[in-house]
């Protein structure tokens, strides 16, 4: 999971140096094993502003532009043709890597003569700075960009890479590592929030949703935006995605990308035109059908797949791929948009068998809890009426036959002692818990602990010591002498055996090798 900085300070205070954040990150279980810049090499590239702009006195096409980089003033040849006097540029002094375009490789800005006049430094295309392929003028930055100040500070964000382990879906999300890093540092959390005008008509009178088996969904929910413009998304959101290593697509397709990795709810946007019967069925797929995805590809379906269906057809699969005969284009004007939950290992079987993995599927295989749809929902519906330009409907049309209450979970300070070799006084052990989202209550030596709804991983006591302990430091725990007595271990003779075999030949010289199997035991037994 790419977290960039700039997007996390959105929603967590951050004073702390970014590698001590990842550190602490990484000794509390998510490691946070690369950190570096998104700027790229942009040694000795300023922030300047064009002054003066003069024609070269031997070329027509060329012209001198005088640069004011903050404690100098620099003459450079330029070509370009959108040089505007006032305008903040990327000036790159001599030394600078910049991308050849030419070339296709980095090169290094050494003094140079161009038609009898000597040039001083570089203005700078997006495709010269490795931003993208734009290089048909100069890069023209924001009126308030710092004249003086190194690019990379300005322009340039700090992106952590952090391993995520399978149990923690909620940290495939910005908001998720925004909690993290809150819990760990005692900083202050500022989360979205989702409000925006809705129009009279109720949902329910748009769209009908019907789950045929809970246990594969538990919960589906769908809004409507209508009057929807399709365009490009704002450079801030643009930026974003950018920074987690997605390709910005248009509004709506990035609105989705970007809920999915700020909450980490995985959505999607259907044409509502093209849903027949206006009806939603979340159903295993019937044997014999087929579906194009938005890939191109036509999918043979099989009973164990799970596809989002209208009254006629599948339009989807399941947490992983839209279809195309439902698909957003630059003709929509009306979205309907999912957030669902599903289960994990339906998601990983059709995905893995239809060989069609997505950041969808990634997330939804690793177990996606019903309470994320709602505020994922809310956030990204938000985002379309504002960036889209539409409407939404009243309310949300919602079906959750799958709804389960959270239990709570109670564990007493001597389960600490007991696990850790170290003593937990119940006002601490609340305050970490509370830090990390749970409501708790204590009564002598017990704490109880009602999980928070985008947590499906802590489910017994040993998880809430767990909890504290990395969130208090897994470094603080004290080395001890074990206080019980060591269970009890049954030997096995045919291991033992086969040890003491093993033992004995590499004695002898004998190499031991251990491979795996590259066929399976069917296709061994066809050799007899």
């Amino acid at each position: 999971m790419k977290v960039p900085l700039k997007w996390l300070k959105q929603y967590v205070d951050l004073n702390l140096p970014i590698a001590e954040v990842a550190n602490r990150l990484t000794m509390s279980g998510n490691e946070a094993h690369l950190v570096y810049s998104n700027a790229g090499k942009w040694d000795k590239v300023y922030i300047g502003q064009i002054n003066a702009v003069l024609p070269h006195p031997n070329a027509d096409r060329l012209h001198l532009i005088t640069v004011d980089v903050g404690k100098s003033q620099e003459t450079i040849v330029c070509g370009a043709p959108n040089l505007t006097v006032g305008d903040k540029i990327a000036f790159a002094a001599l030394g600078a890597e910049l991308f050849d375009t030419h070339t296709g490789k980095n090169i290094k800005l050494t003094p140079a003569k161009i038609r009898g006049v000597v040039s001083a430094g570089m203005a700078c295309s997006e495709a010269e700075l490795g931003i993208s392929q734009s290089h048909e003028g100069i890069l023209i930055l924001p009126v308030d960009a710092p004249i003086g100040n190194p690019l990379a500070e300005y322009f340039g964000d700090v992106v952590m890479d952090i391993e995520v382990t399978p149990n923690r879906p909620d940290c495939l999300s910005i908001i998720g590592i925004a909690r993290e890093v809150a819990a760990l540092t005692g900083a202050a959390l500022h989360l979205p929030e989702a409000n925006y005008p809705e129009t009279d008509a109720p949902m329910s009178e748009k769209l009908q949703v019907e789950i045929s088996d809970p246990t594969l969904c538990p919960r589906y929910c769908a809004s409507l935006v209508t009057g929807i413009k399709i365009g490009p998304s704002p450079e801030w959101m643009q930026e974003s995605l950018k920074g987690c290593g997605m390709r910005p697509i248009n509004n709506i397709v990035d609105i989705t990308n970007f809920v999915m990795l700020e909450y980490g709810q995985p959505l999607h946007s259907f044409d509502y035109q093209f849903i027949h019967g206006k009806k939603i069925i979340v159903r295993p797929a019937k044997a014999g059908e087929r579906l194009q995805t938005l890939d191109g590809n036509l999918r043979d379906l099989t009973p164990d797949m799970l596809v989002i269906a209208d009254q006629d057809r599948p339009v989807a699969l399941a947490g992983v791929m839209g279809g195309s005969n439902s698909e957003v284009t630059d003709n929509t004007t009306s979205i309907l948009l999912e957030a669902a939950s599903f289960k994990a290992s339906s998601i990983h079987y059709t995905a893995r068998s239809l060989m069609l993995n997505s950041e969808a599927s990634m997330r939804f295989e690793r177990g996606i809890r019903p309470g994320l749809t709602i505020p994922a929902l809310k956030r990204a519906t938000q985002l379309m009426v504002e960036l889209g330009g539409g409407q939404a409907a009243r309310g949300f049309a919602e079906a959750y036959p799958g709804k389960q209450t959270d239990k709570p979970v109670t564990v007493t300070t001597g389960t600490f002692d007991r696990i850790l070799g170290k003593e937990y006084a119940c006002t601490k052990i609340v305050e970490i818990l509370t830090s990390l989202g749970c409501e708790c209550s204590a009564s002598g030596d017990e704490v109880t602990a009602f999980p928070p709804y985008w947590r499906g991983d802590i489910k017994r006591p040993v998880d809430l010591v767990e909890e504290v302990a990395r969130i208090d430091g897994l470094d603080k725990i004290p080395t001890t002498l074990l206080r019980c007595e060591i269970p009890h271990q049954s030997p096995n003779l045919q291991v033992a055996a086969k040890t003491r075999l093993s033992q004995a030949m590499v004695a002898l010289g004998f190499q031991e090798t251990v491979s795996y199997s590259l066929v399976g035991m069917s296709s061994l037994t066809k050799l007899n």
